[in-house]
């Protein structure tokens, strides 16, 4: 009996110290997040940054309101029943090198407000501290409508590494 108790200790020992490697990696690594959100009572759009951004590789998050791309949010777009699609693009700057990404559903086949995706941050252009995003949506017949701070897109700062 005592040999059974000492093997069984000595296997979750082993478990235990197998797993602690990749228990602490996994502590220290952190995905920054960008929000954007519409402002009750105002319908002002809102745009949050949680966390340093680093470039190039680094995983963000991205939680996006699809609200801001219907009706009456932004008057130009269809309804938000109409809307089936939302994508977001990511470029360094003004390089004209973009990545989309996809904004799904957090509880599908529930049909959210909110949206999430996420992408890889592209490298520096010519060190460059900062990251531009705009967003697009699709309704059932194809029509576009985009969210993008006016043509301007939206901007954030970055930490370029080498």
């Amino acid at each position: 009996m005592q040999k059974l108790r000492n093997a069984l200790v000595a296997l979750v020992l082993a478990v235990a110290l197998t797993l602690l490697p990749a228990l602490s990696a996994s502590a220290n690594e952190y995905h920054p997040g960008l929000q954007f959100t519409i402002q009750p009572g105002t319908g002002d759009f809102l745009e949050f940054q949680s966390g340093p951004i680093f470039s190039p590789d680094h995983e963000v998050h991205v939680y996006y309101d699809s609200l801001r791309l219907a009706q009456p949010a932004n008057p130009s777009c269809p309804e938000f029943k109409d809307l089936t699609k939302v994508k977001g693009y990511v470029m360094s700057d003004n390089s004209g090198d973009f990545k989309p990404f996809d904004l799904v559903s957090l509880d599908p086949p529930a049909i959210d407000y909110v949206k999430f995706g996420s992408f890889k941050t592209p490298p520096c252009f010519k060190g460059s501290g900062e990251i531009q995003i705009w967003f697009q949506g699709w309704d059932d017949k194809g029509n576009k409508c985009y969210d993008s701070d006016f043509g301007n897109n939206y901007k954030f700062p970055v930490i370029c590494e080498k």
